[in-house]
């Protein structure tokens, strides 16, 4: 399978809805939820981001010659802009309109410019490094949108329009992930950490566009056997790391294999039809076409459930109802937004840059969600 098809690839979708399965769990505060670490279901949007853009960015080139950045950016807009700024205004009605999270309010305010211009990771990470982790900023898990916004801001212009080589562009991320890996170990590193994760995906998608890279990966991905170890090797590492107790090199060891694991993953589902069909349930694709819009309401949502739970006498202190209850009215309203604004806001940046490059190919300007692959 070459990176030149850019075909709808549900498998991944699938696995966009495993990691908003997980990021849900992150954000259910009941005892015992915490150790589940399903903050890490952000490390596999990364990876998944990193090398889904690389591949869209590939399959351009490879069908024109060339990348069309304004395009590009173009679709990108369309695509974050509308459904987050509308959320954020949300926010700041409840907070600042009508005092809900009144004892967030100070620090949406100060934090307020830092949210608009997409540099929501700067406040996040700076509260957490004094609080023990012990806080909970409003609509502070839009960190990972300010990472990936400079992603896709700097990457297309670096790799494909100021290389032109491969090798060089395969040198670059390798740099990428070394730099980015090591910063783990530097105390403000912390900011720039999450760019390991992306330059792992972006790595991944070089290496199998490079035609004697891929051979030998299509070779390795026909054994079953070698595929179950690296499904497996993912909640083993998973495991590592949310277990607290084990010696500190084994967590920090966990952490920075983890995003490899992912994209051995990745891979991994293009080449196992069992595999491809097991992260291709509906429910995980439909999760994953959805998942933008459900990262972006869901603490709204699960604020709204532990209201009515409480209401009705019920309690919130029930971890799994919590869940089930954000994931269900979570998915059912994102399906709204996405049907009536994000998908519409999408088909108009498309136009829009079909008409800029004058361009109608299909494989080029794709018309699933796989390739646009935000939250």
């Amino acid at each position: 399978m070459s990176l030149k098809s850019s075909g709808w690839l549900p498998q991944l979708d699938g696995l966009r809805g495993i990691s908003i399965l997980m990021v849900l769990a992150a954000h259910v505060y009941t005892p015992g939820w915490p150790r589940l670490e399903g903050r890490y279901g952000v490390t596999v949007f990364f990876v998944l981001s990193g090398f889904l853009i690389t591949r869209l960015l590939l399959s351009e080139e490879h069908g024109t010659g060339s990348i069309d950045l304004f395009s590009f950016y173009v679709r990108r807009a369309f695509r974050l802009f509308p459904i987050y700024y509308l959320v954020l205004a949300i926010y700041c009605a409840l907070i600042l309109g009508i005092g809900m999270h009144a004892d967030g309010r100070q620090e949406f305010s100060r934090d307020l410019l830092y949210y608009l211009v997409y540099l929501q990771e700067i406040p996040f990470f700076r509260d957490a490094a004094h609080s023990d982790g012990a806080f909970s900023m409003p609509f502070g898990h839009s960190w990972s949108l300010g990472i990936e916004e400079k992603f896709y801001l700097l990457w297309p212009v670096l790799s494909f329009r100021l290389l032109r080589n491969q090798s060089a562009r395969i040198a670059l991320a390798i740099g990428a992930v070394l730099l980015f890996s090591a910063a783990r170990f530097v105390h403000d590193g912390r900011y720039i950490f999450p760019y390991a994760a992306i330059s792992w995906g972006c790595l991944f998608a070089l290496l199998y566009d490079t035609a004697s890279i891929r051979k030998r990966l299509d070779s390795w991905g026909s054994s079953w056997l070698r595929i179950l170890v690296v499904v497996l090797a993912w909640p083993v590492l998973h495991a590592v790391v949310a277990f607290h107790q084990l010696p500190l090199a084994a967590q920090v060891a966990a952490q920075l294999a983890y995003p490899v694991s992912i994209g051995l993953v990745i891979i991994a589902s293009l080449h196992s039809p069992w595999l491809a069909r097991a992260f291709s349930f509906p429910a995980l694709t439909a999760l994953g076409r959805y998942s933008y819009c459900i990262y972006l309401i869901h603490r709204l949502v699960r604020q709204a459930v532990e209201r009515l739970l409480l209401k009705v006498g019920i309690g919130a202190e029930n971890g799994l109802l919590v869940y089930i209850l954000m994931l269900l009215l979570s998915a059912a309203a994102a399906s709204i937004l996405y049907y009536f604004i994000e998908s519409k806001f999408r088909e108009m940046g498309r136009r829009i840059a079909r008409s800029w490059s004058g361009s109608t190919n299909a494989s080029v300007y794709p018309h699933r969600a796989t390739l646009d692959t935000s939250h």
